[in-house]
């Protein structure tokens, strides 16, 4: 009796975590085909401008990016107990896209609650 219990119990654990599994990667997927060209358009003006073709190499750098959907941004410095801080909610609870690009390591995380975006370069 137990070891049908237990079963169960496993089962029921499998298909719980199937089903939030499926609901997470048909979201982030949905959010990244919903915000794809806007990120990459603010990522690539918000690049650096070293020189006058630096234009020229943003456009390529951010050509084809790799794109993750994220909840909140990881790159912020808050910590989770902190809730009166002011950017606690852009760092726990909004929506990010995490874009990596092909060239120079660049990562750019567009925050899709604001419309804006902020660059790190790795």
């Amino acid at each position: 009796m137990r070891k049908i219990l237990l079963g169960l119990v496993v089962l029921a654990g499998a298909k719980v975590w199937y089903q939030d599994h499926t609901y997470r990667t048909a979201m982030g997927e949905a959010v990244v085909e919903a915000y794809r060209e806007r990120a990459i358009e603010v990522c690539r003006r918000n690049g650096p401008k070293k020189a006058a073709g630096a234009r020229d190499d943003a456009a390529t750098a951010w050509a084809s990016p790799s794109i993750e959907a994220v909840i909140g941004n990881p790159d912020i410095d808050v910590a989770f107990w902190d809730t009166h801080n002011p950017l606690w909610s852009q760092r726990f609870r909004d929506p990010h896209l995490i874009l990596t690009a092909a060239k120079g390591g660049a990562r750019c995380s567009y925050d899709v609650h604001e419309g804006g975006a902020k660059l790190s370069m790795r």
